[in-house]
């Protein structure tokens, strides 16, 4: 989406990055996401694996100023883009009980069998869920430390690290927080989609 595009290429300009540059940031982020070229999946890049993009030769980038603008700019954009709900279809969410054991296991090894994934984890009030053969021990407390401090900074539904040689994504579920770790060679896409679409039995997010 050519709008998309220039909306973020205007901001990174205020950092210092030319267009060519800005660009091919750009067609790299989307190359190795997979996403497509929905207002929506503009939204999703911007707050993901174009940001891990441009931490790779700006590591202090925070996305911040006039780049959080622009991203503000592309959710009223997939805002404006969504059709009107009908009454008769079908809810996109993924209502999950996470009170109910059972049902977290199940949301445990739905998880843990997407391709690419190396762990997935619920954590609440220091304690986790796992699947993750082979995690040392303190990688829930790392976890949750890494959705706090993404969630200082604004409020968010699906965050995006890159780890080492993985991919860490964090999605706060009521009193939870569900973490998947996958390879570096994950569809981004799918994952962000996947977790995405997960709500909380009672409308918590």
């Amino acid at each position: 989406m050519q709008e998309a595009e220039e909306l973020i290429v205007e901001a990174l300009s205020n950092y210092g990055i030319p267009p060519a540059a800005s660009r091919n940031l750009i067609q790299r982020a989307r190359k190795k996401s997979g996403l497509g070229d929905r207002p929506a999946d503009w939204v999703r890049l911007a707050e993901g694996p174009l940001l891990a993009e441009i931490q790779g030769i700006i590591p202090v980038f925070r996305g911040g100023g006039a780049y959080a603008e622009a991203v503000a700019r592309l959710r009223e954009l997939a805002r404006r883009a969504e059709p009107a709900p009908s009454p008769s279809a079908p809810r996109a969410a993924r209502r999950v009980n996470l009170d109910d054991a059972a049902e977290r296991e199940r949301l445990l090894v739905e998880l843990a069998r997407e391709e690419g994934a190396m762990g997935v984890a619920l954590i609440r009030n220091g304690r986790a869920e796992m699947r993750f053969p082979g995690a040392p021990s303190g990688l829930p407390r790392l976890l949750f430390a890494a959705h706090r401090l993404v969630s200082r900074r604004r409020r968010y539904r699906v965050a995006y690290l890159v780890v080492k040689e993985a991919q860490v994504f964090l999605r706060p579920l009521g009193e939870y927080v569900v973490a998947v770790v996958t390879r570096r060679d994950a569809n981004l896409g799918r994952v962000f989609t996947r977790l995405a679409e997960l709500s909380a039995e009672g409308g918590q997010e």
